[in-house]
This record gives C-alpha cells, structure tokens and sequence, in this order.
C-alpha cells in the first residue's frame, strides 16, 4: 500500500472508530474542550468562491487575526472560477482553503462513481494549487451529503448545514453542523451572531457558520450579508477572546480528535521540575494541532515554564476557583515537556493572562491608513525590539529598542511618510522572534 493509502485507511480507520476511547488523561492533568479552555468554538466558512470573500472577509479575518475556511468549487467554467493567485495567499496567512466539489453539483442521488469524481477531483486540484496545507475537509453543495463511507476516504470532515450547534463531538464527522447566515438564513444580525455563540457556551458546543455572498454587490450569490455586520460579530468575539476560539473548520476538527486520542502521563517529578508525556493514535503528518492542557501547579511553585525539545510552548499561570494551574499548548508525539519551577508571581485571572513567552498581536486597524495600533506583552523585564521592515527586508520604521519592564503595551505607526504596500513588523527578545504582516492603504 502506498502512502497514500495508507494515510486513507487510516482516516477510515480513525472515523469508524469511537473517538474517545483512545483518550487516557492522568490525573491531575486536564485537556481542555477547546484550545485555551475556551467554553465555545467558532467557526467561519465561505462558500462558491464569491469575489468579496476574497476582497473583503479575508483582510478583515486578518485584521482580527482570526482565521477563515473557503470551500472551494474547483470547475474553471463555475460562474466565480477559483482565484488561485488570492487563494494561495489566504493560505499563507493560515486560512483553510477546502473543496465544494468540482461542479457544485447536488450528491442527492448521483451514483457513487460521480460522486468519487467530485471528492478526488477536487482535492486534487486544490492540492496542486495550494502549497502549505493538504485539502482534507469538504462542504457539501446544497447541504446534500453524499455516501459517508466514500467521503471519509478522501476527507476527515465534512460540513453539512442543518442549523443546529455542534457538540463538542460531533456525532458525524461526515455531516457536521452549521448555519445559514444572511438574508436567507437564521442569522441575518449582528445580535443573532451574539445570541448563538453565547447559548453555545453553556454546551461547550462548536458553531459553524455559513455564508456565501457579501454585501450584496455580486450578481447571483446566495444569501448576502453585510461586512459590517460580519464585523460586528468579530468584534464580539475579540472582546471575549478567553470564551471563544475562533479557527478553521479543518484545524477544530484536528482538535477534536486528537484532544478525543490524547494520553497524558507523568513521567518523573522533583522539587523544581516535572516530566510529562503526550501522545496520541492519530497520524502525525495530518494530526497537529496543538491541545491545551493543565495542571495544578505544586506547592511552593509561583509559576511555571513549559519546554519540548528545549523549545518554549506557548503557556500561562491561571487561577481556577483559588486553584493555580500552569495551562499550555502542545502538539502530541512532539518529544516529552518540562514543566520547570520559576519565580515569576504573574497569575491570570478572567480576561488577563501571564505569558511565559513573549506575544505579539495583529496590528489594528488593518489595513490602515495612515495610523495602527500594534500592541505585545513582555512576560519579564528585558531586552526588546520592536521593528517596521518593508518587503526586500529592509528596516524603515523602530518603534521600540532596548529594556523593557514586564507588561502589556501598545505603540503607533504613522505610515505618512510610507507609501502603500504591505509591511512586516518584529518582536524580538534574545530568545524570542514573531512576525506579522500589516497594510498600508492610501
């Protein structure tokens, strides 16, 4: 069997299989119900390649740092024939680009032959387009599904649209839940978008939401919704950032089953460090996304610093109903961690967080004209530089260079002077780089 199929059987494997069985959780460690121990999932797709997803949805998801799915119908002679130049830029910005068939063609009762045309084809397509990322989910046209059996070969999810809330474990991978939104769907308002994510957080529940066109200015395309609408809706989510995880449908999907096969087991403990191990069942070319875990931390510890491979991991110290925890992100079957004992006396609580390591935000508004934000947090005092660098890497902008206290912080850019492009802007620490990309509009 070559790779290929083997990676097919595997899916099959893994989708006929109880989801939860593998799971192995060593007390006192937890994995939380969605990255960060949010209380709701969220997620945004687009269908049939609409002109202002691209235009539009795109640079605004950025803008929130967010990330979005486009399920996209492959066929060239489709009405919005796939842009792949827009797409594969999407892709690098860590957007899903997913497959909506070739043809667009309803699977109520087409053969199985045409159907396995719609779901190889198409991925096929996508991947020889699209570099980065394997296309591995699909949106079913008109919501009808196809032959769960020969889907599950192709794709490890597949999306529905039967209007309900997901759990937080779809009972179907191959006919997972979402909502209509716009003009003809149920959710046309900026309050709808609130009610529905805030009713999901008493299930630990996933919401998907599905829309096609935007603003009402392409011809044909189903179902319109204001962008001001859809920005009002990230604006809510944004604000509440420890309630909602906003991700792409594939990567919540990668999350709920390698939270659903995690083990966790403690290896070794001393006064100053702990060794625990976290693997999984799944395979790891495809299965990699990070899971968050927790742990009290051990009496006489203030905080904690979490390594893999002598790598720092994205963590935080938070407290829980008077209970400390050291909370981080891991990938499964990435080499044990070392959770080891610091003094730092940081503890987040509601919507603050102690970082162990540096974070660096997207810069808002993006794009922006002539002035944006950029906010970071510095975990502990140190040397800081915070750069503007233009596309050949040249340095045109320092906004910051030298100790910095710990803390959160925002500093402006005026990009009068500059002329429209798109920009990068570097944290840096002696131990530590982040980049992100920001757009000037004159």
């Amino acid at each position: 069997m070559d790779n290929l199929g083997k990676l097919f059987f595997c899916i099959a494997f893994i989708s006929l299989s109880g989801l939860g069985q593998s799971q192995s959780i060593e007390s006192p460690y937890e994995v939380g119900t969605w990255q960060g121990f949010r209380s709701a999932a969220v997620t945004y797709t687009f269908d049939d390649n609409c002109p202002n997803q691209l235009l539009i949805a795109v640079p605004m998801f950025d803008e929130f740092d967010f990330k979005l799915t486009l399920f996209t119908v492959t066929n060239p002679s489709w009405g919005w024939p796939a842009n792949w130049i827009g797409l594969q830029s999407a892709a690098s910005e860590g957007h899903e680009i997913a497959s909506h068939t070739v043809t667009h063609n309803s699977f109520s009762g087409m053969v199985d032959s045409l159907q396995e045309n719609e779901l190889k084809n198409s991925q096929d397509v996508i991947n020889s387009h699209i570099t980065g990322e394997q296309c591995v989910t699909i949106a079913y046209p008109y919501c009808n599904t196809g032959n769960n059996n020969l889907v599950r070969q192709y794709y490890f999810a597949s999306r529905g649209c039967s209007g309900s809330t997901e759990s937080k474990t779809p009972g179907n991978f191959m006919n997972i839940s979402s909502i209509v939104c716009g003009s003809e769907g149920s959710i046309k308002t900026s309050a709808n978008f609130k009610s529905r994510v805030d009713n999901a957080t008493s299930t630990n529940g996933w919401v998907v939401y599905l829309f096609h066109g935007i603003n009402g200015t392409e011809p044909g395309a189903y179902s319109p919704i204001s962008e001001d609408t859809i920005r009002a809706s990230l604006e809510y989510l944004k604000a509440n950032p420890d309630k909602f995880w906003v991700y792409t449908f594939g990567g919540v999907a990668k999350y709920i089953r390698e939270r659903n096969a995690a083990s966790v087991s403690q290896i070794s403990e001393t006064e100053d460090s702990i060794e625990v191990s976290v693997t999984d069942t799944l395979d790891n070319s495809y299965y990699n996304c990070p899971i968050t875990i927790r742990r009290p931390l051990p009496e006489g510890w203030a905080s904690a610093v979490a390594t893999q491979n002598g790598i720092t991991l994205t963590s935080k110290v938070v407290e829980v109903n008077s209970v400390k925890y050291i909370m981080f992100d891991v990938v499964p079957d990435g080499g044990d961690i070392l959770l080891t004992k610091s003094d730092a006396t940081g503890v987040s609580k509601e919507n603050k967080s102690f970082l162990q390591t540096p974070y660096l935000k997207q810069n808002y508004p993006n794009p922006f004209n002539p002035i944006t934000q950029i906010e970071y947090s510095v975990p502990k005092s140190g040397y800081i530089s915070l750069k503007v660098y233009n596309l050949l890497g040249k340095e045109i902008a320092k906004l910051y260079e030298g100790i910095q206290l710990e803390g959160d912080y925002i500093v402006s850019l005026n990009g009068s002077a500059l002329t429209s492009g798109v920009y990068f802007y570097s944290l840096q620490t002696n131990n530590f780089v982040d980049t992100k990309k920001l757009i000037l509009l004159k």
